[in-house]
């Protein structure tokens, strides 16, 4: 009788919950540990630091008027139902989608919030590094509580194509960050996205929880937990272990896992792009010479080699192939130890000089800094190894304290914002290069509308720079990402940045 009433009450919770008597919750697949190279220093998006450790958790949290589609480049409705563009391209209405909730009780998103989110970026004050995205927007127009007006200066080539999809465009909530402070919210972000911040613990772990109130489709996992693991090796090790779900691994060790049955390995072609920098503004690369010197010193190739073994191309410019922009005919600079020491004697310097070369604690960084080293020596130069966390290296280099560098930017698919960081007022300018003329052709490019003039412009600005001779570029790198078999790695975008709401665990 026991085991009879037993088996009828598990029956008759079936029904109920199948009838909807019980609420259930949409995800039932616990958690996802993913490892990445650094950890964040910033969610709030009008100050996001890097899109390697940043933009994706940034991307889980918040939504933005339109959006790229997932596993594409193309741009589609995201809080806006929908949009209208005046014929002179000065004037876009966007038409809100109603009863969209931010995070943690802070209300329904409005045309408020979406100016907000726009004018703190240009106010000068705020001195938000996502500024030039928005150089162009004049104001923002509250129509009603679901519709809003952006007004600009000038027509915007890029709007859509990077400022609206990417972190620049993410709508924050005007309440959170009145009520936090910017210090605080950086932090603490609140955004309409599918997942919702839960905490952050300094160089261990950021984590977030599916929203449950999330107006679109419910992501499958219901916890992320982001691990910032600087070194390959121990991202490697935790991915045998089981200990991370999802992490990177060096490219020595890429053919041993695409063996393993244990393991699924995704390889993606980045869009960013890796240069070493000279900095203008010290001595020896004041002088032109000396910084073709440098440009003739160093083997491309044979970095490559040593730091990608062989998996990555190499680049001639920042702009990638395949980019509005791309310049096909660029120079290739092969190394050519004559010509390093004939620029030299040129320079001033007959018999070399001593440098400094900032890196990041990191396994490729110091591979590109030993080669680098061994290269210069051969001509004379001393070249001293500087090496820091990611963070004070960034602020050193953009303060100008590095003599040369190695660094990568990632980029996007409008030439705009890969090129945004070299205009005269850019804090994110390691070189320290400034021209008012190449100042004006990008000003000029960002409102050209026909896809073949502004492709001209953005070739133009790419030969000015092979000109002054400040960059050695290296490659657009290889993004190789290696999950446990259980994890269904949804639908990242083209260049491998990954969209977590779209993942599945497959046990």
């Amino acid at each position: 009788m026991r085991t009879e009433r037993l088996i009828s009450l598990v029956l008759v919770l079936v029904l109920v919950v199948s009838l909807g008597g019980i609420a259930m919750t949409p995800w039932t697949k616990g958690e996802l540990k993913i490892a990445r190279w650094g950890d964040i220093n910033t969610l709030d998006p009008a100050y996001l630091t890097s899109l390697e450790r940043e933009f994706t958790i940034m991307n889980c949290i918040y939504n933005g008027l339109v959006k790229y589609k997932e596993g594409t480049w193309e741009v589609v409705p995201d809080l806006a139902r929908g949009w209208s563009i005046s014929e002179d391209n000065k004037e876009i209405t966007f038409y809100l989608r109603k009863g969209v909730q931010f995070h943690k009780g802070y209300g329904e998103l409005t045309a408020e919030d979406v100016k907000y989110s726009f004018e703190r970026i240009i106010d000068p004050e705020m001195h938000s590094t996502e500024s030039v995205a928005w150089a162009a927007l004049d104001h923002v127009e509250v129509i009603d509580k679901y519709t809003v007006k952006l007004v600009l200066k000038e027509p915007s080539a890029r709007l859509f194509t990077t400022t609206l999809p990417l972190n620049s465009g993410f709508i924050v909530s005007k309440k959170a960050v009145e009520e936090m402070g910017r210090e605080k919210f950086a932090t603490n972000p609140i955004g309409t996205g599918p997942y919702e911040f839960d905490h952050w613990i300094p160089d261990k772990e950021t984590v977030l929880t599916a929203f449950k109130d999330y107006w679109g489709t419910l992501p499958k996992i219901e916890k992320l937990i982001f691990l910032p693991i600087v070194s390959t090796p121990t991202a490697e090790m935790a991915l045998r272990k089981g200990e991370i779900d999802i992490g990177r691994v060096s490219l020595t060790s890429l053919e041993k896992f695409k063996e393993d049955p244990n393991f699924n390995v995704y390889v993606f072609s980045p869009l960013k792009y890796w240069w070493i920098g000279l900095t203008m503004t010290r001595k020896p690369f004041d002088n032109i010479y000396a910084r073709k010197a440098i440009r003739y010193a160093v083997d491309v190739g044979e970095i490559l080699d040593a730091a990608f073994y062989g998996y990555a191309e190499r680049a001639y410019t920042w702009i990638p192939k395949g980019t509005l922009g791309y310049w096909g005919n660029a120079p290739h600079y092969e190394q050519d130890f004559d010509k390093a020491r004939e620029f030299l004697k040129k320079a001033g310097y007959p018999e070399g000089f001593k440098i400094t070369f900032y890196i990041w604690s990191g396994e490729k960084a110091r591979i590109i800094a030993e080669v680098y080293q061994a290269q210069l020596a051969k001509v004379g130069i001393e070249v001293e190894i500087v090496e820091s966390e990611i963070g004070a290296f960034n602020e050193a280099t953009n303060k100008g304290e590095a003599d040369s560098y190695v660094q990568f930017f990632g980029a996007a698919v409008d030439p705009a914002f890969n090129s945004e960081w070299w205009q005269s007022s850019s804090t994110w300018n390691p070189s320290q290069w400034r021209n008012p003329k190449w100042d004006e052709l990008f000003t000029k490019a960002e409102g050209e509308m026909d896809p073949q003039k502004r492709a001209e412009m953005y070739i133009e600005m790419q030969k000015m720079i092979d000109k002054a001779a400040w960059a050695i570029w290296l490659t657009h790198g290889i993004r190789p990402w290696v999950t446990q078999t259980y994890v269904d790695l949804g639908k990242p975008f083209p260049d491998g940045h990954l969209t977590p709401w779209t993942m599945d665990i497959m046990r």
